[in-house]
């Protein structure tokens, strides 16, 4: 990704204030600051606010053991890291009034909505334009008693197409994630994406995807030959 995509990047990935990690909450220190919400925040508000505490909690630990050691992982890094999460964590009971497992219970939380507009709506509009040009060039190559040789292509590339999408998803997911949490380590957050987490779910609607835009194409090319056969006869 070029400097110059970079800014339009983290905009669209911090559509909303909850979109990112607050700058002045971010510190290698492992200090703890509190986000005090206003008494009349609703439930959704609350939901939201707790869900970044979390996220800061854990971007916390891992810039932690970042600063602690070398960057790659050891186990003296990991205890600093755990260390400092729990600490956080522990703060954030004491502030919204719950026990230790109920925040636990909440560290894979996310706004599902900002998933929804940041990776997967891009990358599944990129991902039917291009496997219908791909489609339209491979129906084009065969004529129209070849329709079955088409088909036969399509339904082979299919599942490869979808996995090299899921693949570029996940990757793209990384990077927004990078530009909301404003750490390009993200460490162990990487397995909690979307993306990653559901990976052959993806796969699945992608294949049906392209099947469908292959289908559809197919249809289109057919009908023509079907009519000048009919007006031949």
């Amino acid at each position: 990704m070029t400097s110059s995509l970079r800014p339009w990047t983290a905009l669209a990935a911090c559509l909303f204030a909850s979109g990112c990690l607050p700058r002045e909450r971010i510190n290698s220190a492992c200090f703890w600051s509190n986000h005090v919400m206003p008494p009349s925040a609703g439930g959704r508000a609350l939901r939201a606010h707790l869900i970044e505490d979390i996220r800061v909690a854990k971007d916390l630990g891992i810039r932690y053991a970042d600063a602690s050691g070398p960057p790659r992982p050891t186990p003296e890094g990991q205890r600093a890291r755990d260390s400092c999460t729990e600490r956080s964590f522990a703060e954030i009971a004491r502030a919204h009034h719950l026990s230790g497992p109920e925040v636990t219970a909440m560290r894979t939380a996310r706004e599902l909505w900002i998933d929804v507009l940041a990776v997967f709506l891009p990358a599944a509009a990129l991902f039917a334009i291009v496997s219908l040009f791909f489609v339209s060039r491979i129906i084009g190559r065969h004529g129209p008693d070849e329709r079955g040789g088409a088909a036969a292509v399509l339904t082979v590339l299919a599942p490869l197409a979808a996995g090299v999408a899921v693949a570029l998803t996940q990757i793209w997911g990384v990077m927004v994630e990078q530009l909301r949490l404003r750490n390009e380590h993200i460490s162990y957050r990487g397995f909690e994406l979307p993306a990653n987490r559901h990976g052959w779910l993806l796969w699945v609607l992608a294949t049906g995807l392209f099947a469908a835009i292959s289908a559809s194409a197919l249809l289109r090319n057919t009908r023509p030959a079907l009519s000048r056969r009919r007006a031949a006869d």
